[in-house]
């Protein structure tokens, strides 16, 4: 009787071991956080991966990083070779299917990349790519600006046809100076 207890114990306890060894359920994409990006530059673009969740700082005349989604230069933000659109959705849990259309392309545009002149009157522009939807993000008001990130959830479709959504939290970094981009996003994004 003890010979059959033990083996009983050992036999339950195997399979107890089995059952908890098994590969978890795979879960709902996890809301990841992007702080304090610091994009107050005028001379440079951050360039940020959705996979990696990393950023990377470089000279708006230096070439872009092997790996990248997304980049911010101030307040303006463009893709690498994917396209994005501005929701309705206020929250990222709303994201549950994929709108089938209003995505754009980015598009050529000036930006500021020199204020070093800016009180003699002078103030440096190049052209660059930007995203007219991702660059609704936030607004500038009134004089000294006042800076307004919108309540609105992004959508991002990557040069690999992969799918993040954004929603942007903050345009300042801890003391209040403007510049630092801060974002919730969850990728990838299965349909």
């Amino acid at each position: 009787m003890k010979k059959f207890l033990f083996f009983s114990l050992i036999s339950v306890s195997l399979a107890l071991l089995a059952v908890s060894c098994k590969e978890p359920e795979p879960k709902d994409t996890e809301i990841r956080r992007a702080a304090n990006l610091d994009a107050s530059a005028y001379d440079q673009w951050v360039y940020f991966s959705f996979a990696d969740g990393k950023a990377t700082a470089r000279a708006y005349t230096e070439a872009a990083p092997e790996k990248w989604d997304v980049a911010f230069h101030r307040e303006n933000v463009r893709t690498n070779g994917g396209a994005a659109l501005k929701t309705d959705f206020t929250a990222l849990a709303q994201v549950v299917a994929l709108p089938a259309e209003g995505f754009v392309a980015d598009v050529q545009d000036s930006i500021i990349v020199d204020m070093s002149q800016m009180m003699q009157g002078v103030i440096g522009y190049a052209e660059a790519e930007i995203n007219p939807a991702l660059n609704e993000w936030v607004t500038r008001d009134g004089m000294p600006p006042v800076y307004t990130v919108r309540e609105n959830v992004y959508i991002v479709r990557t040069r690999e046809n992969t799918y993040a959504a954004i929603k942007f939290t903050s345009y300042k970094n801890d003391v209040d100076k403007t510049g630092y981009v801060s974002f919730d996003y969850k990728y990838p994004i299965v349909f």
